[in-house]
Parts: C-alpha cells; sequence; structure tokens
C-alpha cells in the first residue's frame, strides 16, 4: 500500500483542525527572528507549542456536558432497544442502544453535518451524556459500514465510554484505524473483526448474539446484524442498504440468508427510511457503469473530471476497468480518496494493473494528452474543502479548471441541500466547464432502497413489529404506509422519537415508556463540544440578528475619572446612521459611567461593565428597537 501511493502522498496536501494556527504561528516566528536567540530555541518553541496544541485538541474533543439521567429499571427478561439519534434530522447521527439485563450494546457512531441553525459548528454528534456514566457496561460497539457519516463520531465518544470494542467486517476497521490514527486514539482502541460471509453465531458478554448476512450499499463489506437476546428478543437492523441483483464488485445481497432467519420469527424489524418517498427499484450500479462507459469513450476532445464520494469503491473499480478499456489514464485527487483505494487494493477489493492510477501533478498531466485524462477526486456536498469545491474556488495546489473542461457529478444530492450544489455548479460553469449530473445522464443511483425494495425486505423479514428508521417523521411515515400497504397492522407499525424507549417482553409484547432519555444537540465548534442551546450560539444569533458593538473607556487610574470613549460597531450601514447612533450611543455611555462612578466610587470593574451593559441594552432597544451584543472595555491609564 506504501510503495503504491509514496507518490500520490507527496502531491496531497491536508489541512486538519489545527493546522492553520500552527502555520500561523511558524510564520509569526519566522517573521519576528530578533525575538530568536537560535535556531534550536526556536523548534524548541515551536515543539513545545504543537505539543500544547495537540493535548488540548485531544483533551477537548470528548468533553460532554453533564446530565442527571438514570435508565428506568429494565424488567427481567426484556429487552431494551433506544434510539439515541436517527429520528428528524435530514442526515441523522444514528446510534442505537440495546440492552439486556445491565449490559449494553451501541450500534453506529453517525455524525450529522452542521444545519443553518448550527451558526458556524462543523458537524454535531450523537448526545452520550446520559451513558457515561454506564460506560462499564458498555464494552462493544457495533460500527455497520464504513462511510465517515457512521463512523466519524468514533473519536468523540470512545474516549468519555471507557474506548469499547470495536466489532465488524475487515474493510471497515482498516479504515476506522486510520480515523482514529489521526485523532490520535489507535494505541488505545481494540477491534474485532467478522467476515461478511459468516454464518456462526457471535456472543458479546452474555446477554447479545449477533448474527450477520450480506447486503448491497455504496461501500463493500456491509452487511446487516441479526440481534437476540435470552429474553426471546430477535431483532434485525438493516441500517442503509439496497438490493442491486448485479452490483459492480460486491456479491447480490443474500435473500436466502434473511428468509433463513424469518423462519426463527423476528420480533423487531428496524429498516432504513431514507428512500421511502421513490417509486420502483433503486438503478443497479451495472446500469451506472455502462452510462459512464458510453460518456467516456464519446468523450475524445477535452479533458473529463469525474466527481464522487471517496468511498465509493465499487465505482472507483468501474472507472478503472473502463479508462482501461478505453486506454485512458485515470488521476487520483485528495487525500481522503487516495487512503480508501490505498486501503481496498491492499485489502483486494479494488484490483488494477500497475500504471492504473497514477500522481496528479503539473509535470505528468502535461505528459498526457486532454482527451486521455480522466481525473477522480473528491465531491463532498457539504464540505467546503473537497477537491472539486476547491477547484471551482481556483484553490486546488495542482488542478485548475480550464475551458471545455467535462465534470462529471457521479453522486446525488442530498434532499435541502440542493442550494449548496447549484452554488458549487454555478461556479464551474462560470469558469466555461460542461456539467453533467444525474439529471442529464444515468451517472449515479442512490444507495438506499426504493419503495419495492422496502416491500421485499418487509416481505423477507415478516417481523412482528416493524420500526421505521432514518430521516424526519415524513420520510417514516411514508415508510409505514408502504408496509400497512402489504398487509402490515398499523399498530405494530412504530414511530418514535429520539430517546424513545421500547422494552421487548418475551411474551413477544411491546411496552413504550413514557420516560425519554434526555437527548441534546451536542455540536463540534473548531476543536470544542458544545450544546445548541450554549451561550455560543445563544451569543452567535444576537450578532446574526442584531449587531456587534464594541465601547472602550479609557480613563485616569489615580482618580477613574474618564478621558474618552471610542466606539466600533459592525452591522450599520449608511454614514449618517453611523454618525447619529454613534453619537447617541458616546452621550449615553459618558452618562452612564459617570454616574455610576459618583454613586459608587469604589465599584467593582466587573460589576461597572454589567451596570453599562445593561443599561445600554435597554436605551438601544427602546431608541434604535434592536439589542446587540454589547462588549464594554475599561483600560486606565
Amino acid at each position: 500500500m506504501k510503495d503504491f501511493f509514496d507518490e500520490l502522498d507527496k502531491e496531497l496536501t491536508w489541512e486538519e483542525p489545527g493546522v492553520e494556527v500552527e502555520q500561523d504561528v511558524q510564520k509569526v516566528i519566522e517573521n519576528n527572528k530578533e525575538a530568536v536567540i537560535s535556531e534550536k530555541e526556536e523548534k524548541k518553541e515551536y515543539v513545545a507549542f504543537e505539543k500544547e496544541w495537540k493535548d488540548y485538541k485531544f483533551k477537548t474533543i470528548s468533553n460532554f456536558p453533564e446530565t442527571k439521567f438514570y435508565l428506568p429499571t429494565l424488567r427481567e427478561g426484556y429487552t431494551r432497544v433506544i434510539p439515541i439519534w436517527w429520528n428528524n434530522e435530514t442526515w441523522s447521527k444514528n446510534m442505537n442502544l440495546f440492552q439486556y439485563w445491565e449490559e449494553l450494546l451501541l450500534i453506529d457512531c453517525w455524525v450529522q453535518f452542521a444545519e443553518p441553525d448550527m451558526l458556524g459548528a462543523n458537524y454535531s454528534i450523537p448526545d452520550i451524556s446520559s451513558l457515561i456514566q454506564y460506560k462499564d457496561k458498555i464494552k462493544w460497539i457495533v460500527i455497520t459500514h464504513a462511510h465517515l457519516d457512521h463512523i466519524w463520531a468514533l473519536k468523540h465518544i470512545l474516549p468519555p465510554l471507557g474506548m469499547p470494542t470495536i466489532f465488524w467486517t475487515k474493510l471497515t476497521i482498516w479504515i476506522i484505524k486510520k480515523w482514529l490514527e489521526e485523532a490520535r486514539l489507535l494505541n488505545y482502541s481494540t477491534f474485532v473483526e467478522i467476515s461478511s460471509e459468516s454464518t456462526e453465531k457471535v456472543k458479546v458478554w452474555n446477554s447479545f448474539s449477533l448474527e450477520f448476512f450480506r447486503v448491497n450499499h455504496s461501500i463493500p463489506d456491509c452487511v446487516w446484524v441479526f440481534l437476540e437476546t435470552p429474553g426471546w428478543a430477535r431483532i434485525v437492523h438493516t441500517w442503509d442498504f439496497k438490493i442491486d441483483f448485479t452490483p459492480a464488485i460486491d456479491k447480490p445481497a443474500d435473500l436466502s440468508r434473511i428468509w433463513e432467519i424469518w423462519r426463527r420469527g423476528i420480533t423487531l424489524l428496524m429498516s432504513d427510511s431514507t428512500w421511502s418517498i421513490r417509486k420502483w427499484f433503486s438503478k443497479s450500479e451495472k446500469d451506472i457503469g455502462e452510462s459512464l462507459e458510453k460518456i467516456i469513450a464519446n468523450h475524445t476532445k477535452w479533458r473529463l473530471i469525474i466527481a464522487t464520494f471517496s468511498s465509493w469503491i465499487s465505482r472507483i473499480q468501474q472507472l478503472i476497468n473502463i479508462c482501461d478499456k478505453q486506454w485512458k489514464q485515470i488521476f487520483v485527487s485528495w487525500r481522503s480518496m487516495v487512503e480508501n483505494i490505498a486501503i481496498a487494493k491492499e485489502l483486494w477489493y479494488l484490483k488494477m494493473k500497475p500504471g492504473a492510477i497514477k500522481k496528479m501533478s503539473p509535470k505528468v498531466i502535461e505528459e498526457v494528452p486532454l482527451s486521455k485524462q480522466v481525473i477522480v477526486t473528491t465531491w463532498s456536498q457539504w464540505e467546503q474543502f473537497s477537491a472539486l469545491s476547491r477547484m471551482s474556488d481556483w484553490k486546488h495546489n495542482t488542478l485548475e479548471i480550464i475551458k471545455w473542461d467535462t465534470i462529471i457529478f457521479s453522486s446525488s444530492v442530498v434532499p435541502w441541500n440542493e442550494r449548496s450544489v447549484v452554488w458549487v455548479i454555478n461556479k464551474l460553469l462560470s469558469l466555461w466547464a460542461n456539467v453533467i449530473t444525474k439529471d442529464d445522464s444515468e451517472v449515479h443511483t442512490w444507495w438506499h432502497a426504493f419503495q419495492e425494495e422496502q416491500k421485499i425486505m418487509l416481505n423477507l423479514v415478516n417481523p412482528k413489529y416493524f420500526l421505521p428508521v432514518y430521516w424526519d417523521l415524513y420520510f417514516r411515515t411514508l415508510h409505514k404506509n408502504t408496509a400497512v400497504s402489504i398487509g402490515f397492522s398499523e399498530e405494530n407499525v412504530l414511530l418514535q422519537e429520539n430517546g424513545s424507549i421500547i422494552d421487548l417482553a418475551p411474551n413477544q409484547t411491546v411496552f413504550k415508556s413514557r420516560i425519554k432519555m434526555p437527548i441534546q444537540d451536542i455540536i463540534i465548534d473548531w476543536n470544542g463540544i458544545w450544546t445548541a442551546n450554549s451561550h455560543v450560539i445563544k451569543a452567535r444569533e444576537k450578532m446574526m440578528d442584531s449587531w456587534v458593538l464594541v465601547i472602550l473607556f479609557k480613563t485616569d487610574s489615580k482618580n477613574n475619572s474618564l478621558i474618552n470613549i471610542k466606539i466600533e460597531s459592525r452591522w450599520l450601514v449608511y454614514l449618517d446612521e453611523v454618525k447619529l447612533v454613534h453619537k447617541m450611543i458616546l452621550k449615553k455611555s459618558k452618562d452612564v459611567f459617570e454616574n455610576t462612578v459618583k454613586d459608587v466610587p469604589d465599584i467593582d470593574e466587573k460589576d461597572l461593565l454589567k451596570i453599562i451593559k445593561t443599561d445600554l441594552e435597554s436605551f438601544l432597544l427602546q431608541k434604535i428597537e434592536r439589542q446587540p451584543m454589547i462588549i464594554p472595555i475599561v483600560i486606565s491609564v
């Protein structure tokens, strides 16, 4: 793996959180050499700062808020299911908790990409605050597949839960290992690997038996889980799935295995509702491969750039095969794409001839005619640092979009995220590029089941109770309607909210508790953890809705008398308005300061600032109907 990608690694740069700060520190050192006694001391100072910064990041990524909540007592023989997160979000922070006796098992560890109301947050993760006190009872976490949106939060939730063992298939574990290595957690982690073809039961603690069956998704090595407890609870959890009879590199879903598990009698099916709105079947990967081959074969004049998700291993294999057949050269761009290809090649999920993929650098690209170039790059519609986004902004370290480039979006748009996608497409079009999306040609298929695939799954598993999972109530209700349309009892279809507690009795009945686990929106902001209703978000809301006002009071340190006042504001636009409002603020600030100091000569500075802030807020609300964020500062000279 290392030999194959040595050259590719050289051309890639990656910006982890904190790198910009480290670079800034280095620039300060270089620009102020008179403050550095020697090169040795300069290096020592930088290394010390680097260690301090990384230690800070390591400590803050898992600093969850304290929550006082105790799980209700679980009756003897009952099995508990709690969706920590998975409902009511567009892209949800999926995580499930299963309990039998005093033993707990977690499945998956999603991340939710930042919503507009998360004001400046990077992303949101599952709220495990209530589970930290039970960390001695959580020894295992099952990760269903290796998409980043299923593993991203691991670096945040593993440390406070005592580093439970991670359990799943080979490809998933390898990608997780790489992810945890970057987070400095690999040396503290333990893994148990299983085969996607295994039919044996795996015992987890004393309470849970797990079995698996192969399914299709957009990344290899995906399996569903069949969970069984001594309390006669038999639960099938599909997670992300589709039924593809002609996948690109995977085998088709093992429907006979599913039927075999059905014969044991399923208590509860938890199944993917992502595309409940779509009728019929999702397109097969074989159809997409044929469509891409036609485009690549007929593209004989200019350069071709294909943007897809870095984890779409089967799509990359299709492109390797097509380009080999059409005598075209693939260049790979961006780190996540490189790493996933390297891992997949090492594990033999990808097969290619030597030189099938080359380093993307200006020198090597110039040696290949434009009509023979196929550049495969990352496209992430939620991340501004994806390779394609950088290309559209002319910020890519190697590649610039040139006139008549053809860009293929071999990916789909997440619902309600269309605006960010159109934004990138518009920038590409403004550079005279030709853009092809799945609306123009069959260059992508969804990796979640459509209605007919959902019906197949419901009929094969035939559970007593059905719990639609994923996404908001609208999509889950559509999934419920599909189940009812093929004969399921409406009373046996459960529509549960985040934090709901479902207890399955040994006699196959369901008890829905009135108690709910408290769930907050936990956001990751740069390197810290906050709740969405924290002072940070409230402050940003205030800055967005109103404005920011900084008032600097310069005073005489001998008698605390006021020398002058300076004002800096953000929000006011028009010059006449600025002059008028600033004049009003200056007068009011002067009056409040002098009157307060006169009444209480020895007032503490903290109390003085509080009085100034409160009085000015009330004054401005009355005068201009705004309550800006006011930052008063006192400097004594």
